[in-house]
């Protein structure tokens, strides 16, 4: 037995068997509370955070409102124009969280023509969401590339003002003047913020945009740095209003039944959704999803990208969610079109809030404090030759005696409980094209063969600040590595790898505190390390 939600024949959502009775347990609620219709109509008295922002009078992103993003469309076409005339036909996104996520999402499924071959050379949008030195790098290190290139700001936090100054520095360093570098660097922030006071002394264009939520996926924060990249945000607005009716209504509404699905699996106790099974023709829907999901859940919702390591056996406290809408007998589905599914997720992650208590328009938590010690001293192992090895960092007599990796990696699995995770934090390049990023994945793979549980492949600056993504379970993995070349930031005393490794350092004494085993991994050589990392992981 099944039941199934569709809009206009192509947004769907289907689910089956326990997922399906979790689901059907709480749309009565739903209906009851008028959950849908306060949605459509954006009323504050839905959560504490938007109740203050009313009083306030301070607007803030709503779930699956194409109207912010609508509203700023005549002021990001004049700047695009203008980035046209000046042959920008890249841009670099400065800014993190499921906004970020869904501007490359967009970038990828709405830009017109033919889709970029895998060696068609650099994407039009890169998302720079941490300071990594390495993404940084490929674009200054191509004069070309660099002269292409277009600079839009969305982030609010430390990581994202040392790579304004970065780049910032690097155009003034290729000759261009003040007024060129100001056609080049946009920034979208709500008015009266940090961001736009920033803009407005350095004379650079500003998009004004409500303050930031996790439901950014069709505001300026998006839509901007995705129609640099060549995306058409009319269309995609037009295509997003169509599925909003089918949205205000009780029955046959695609992102009650969704939030249903995820909000009631998770009261049920099945906290854990796995996402799999991608349509091609939405490359990062799934990253999205997560990254949208981790956030407005405050953690109660923890979502598992397929091949970042799949759990390999089920369990009662996780369901498998595919993408594609193809006929099978997995627990949930959801398919439609890259409009339609932007708006029906964003739409279910706050119903899903509202079913687990939690408030997603809150302002995001402030990072862990910067650090230059992570409390575990010198590391309790070094494993390899010298420059080359991994340094094993913890405070936890459980892993602290091991007298090798492999031994560690055996520990760290077997400690992962029967309905726990392990967290794999890279602080490292998260390039997917054969670099690091593909090797950590392959690691994650590996534990989760291991542990027979899941694990969750994190990227530093991509986890939401102020927590960890479920501190009440499972154990955390973090790694780190020595950058083979570092960026100075202008006007500060640091570099961005120095940078990168002080909130990773942060982040560990925050997990710590919250009571979850942390081992960090220290590369002092990351191909190496990582090459060592894998070796070790399937068992020499």
């Amino acid at each position: 037995m099944s039941f199934t939600a569709v809009v206009s024949g192509e947004t769907a959502i289907t689910a089956r068997g326990p997922v399906r009775e979790a689901a059907e347990r709480v749309l009565g609620r739903l209906w009851i509370d008028q959950v849908p219709v306060r949605l459509a109509s954006e009323d504050p008295a839905l959560w504490p955070s938007a109740a203050t922002a009313a009083v306030e009078g301070r607007p803030l992103c709503w779930p699956g409102q194409p109207g912010p993003g609508r509203a700023a469309l005549d002021r990001a076409g004049e700047l695009l124009a203008d980035a046209r005339a000046a042959g920008l036909t890249e841009v670099a996104l400065l800014g993190r969280g499921a906004a970020a996520r869904a501007a490359e999402l967009i970038a990828r499924a709405c830009a017109p023509g033919p889709r970029r071959p895998a060696d068609a050379g650099a994407p039009p949008l890169t998302v720079l969401d941490g300071p990594e030195p390495g993404p940084v790098l490929r674009i200054g290190d191509d004069p070309d590339r660099l002269a292409r290139t277009a600079v839009v700001v969305t982030g609010d936090d430390p990581g994202t003002e040392a790579l304004r100054r970065v780049f910032l520095g690097m155009l003034a360093d290729a000759g261009l003047s003040p007024a060129e570098i100001a056609r080049r660097v946009v920034t979208v922030a709500a008015p009266g913020t940090v961001p736009a006071k920033l803009a407005a002394e350095a004379g650079h264009p500003l998009v004004e945009a409500p303050a930031p939520t996790a439901f950014g996926a069709l505001s300026p924060y998006a839509l901007v740095p995705a129609a640099f990249a060549g995306a058409d945000p009319s269309l995609l607005l037009d295509e997003a209003t169509r599925v909003l009716p089918a949205l205000t209504r009780p029955e046959n509404n695609p992102g009650l039944v969704l939030g249903a699905i995820l909000g009631g699996a998770a009261r049920a106790g099945r906290r854990t959704v796995v996402l799999g099974g991608y349509s091609a023709a939405l490359p990062g829907l799934a990253d999205w999803a997560a990254q949208l999901l981790t956030e407005a859940s405050g953690g109660r919702i923890l979502p598992v990208v397929q091949g970042g390591g799949l759990p390999v056996a089920p369990g009662d406290d996780l369901f498998l969610l595919t993408l594609d809408g193809r006929p099978h007998q997995d627990d949930a589905t959801v398919s439609g079109p890259a409009a339609g599914q932007l708006v029906v997720w964003e739409y279910a992650a706050a119903v899903a809030a509202y079913l687990l208590d939690r408030d997603p328009m809150a302002t995001p938590g402030r990072a862990a404090p910067l650090t230059v010690d992570d409390g575990t001293g010198d590391p309790v192992l070094s494993d390899g030759d010298p420059g080359r090895s991994v340094e094993v960092h913890t405070a936890d007599p459980a892993f602290a005696g091991a007298p090798d990796l492999g031994a560690l990696l055996a520990a760290l699995t077997a400690a992962v409980g029967p309905d726990e995770h392990l967290a794999l934090v890279a602080y490292l390049d998260p390039d997917e094209a054969g670099g690091q990023g593909a090797q950590i994945r392959r690691l994650a793979a590996l534990l989760a063969a291991r542990c027979r549980r899941p694990v969750t492949v994190g990227w530093g600056a991509r986890r939401p600040a102020g927590g960890n993504d479920r501190p009440d379970a499972g154990v955390y993995l973090q790694v780190t590595g020595n950058a083979d070349r570092d960026v100075p930031v202008p006007g500060r005393h640091h570099r961005l790898g120095m940078l990168q490794l002080a909130r990773a350092l942060g982040d560990a004494r925050a997990a710590r505190s919250d009571g979850r085993p942390v081992v960090r991994l220290h590369l002092q050589n990351r191909w190496a390390g990582l090459a060592r990392l894998l070796d070790s992981a399937r068992g020499g």
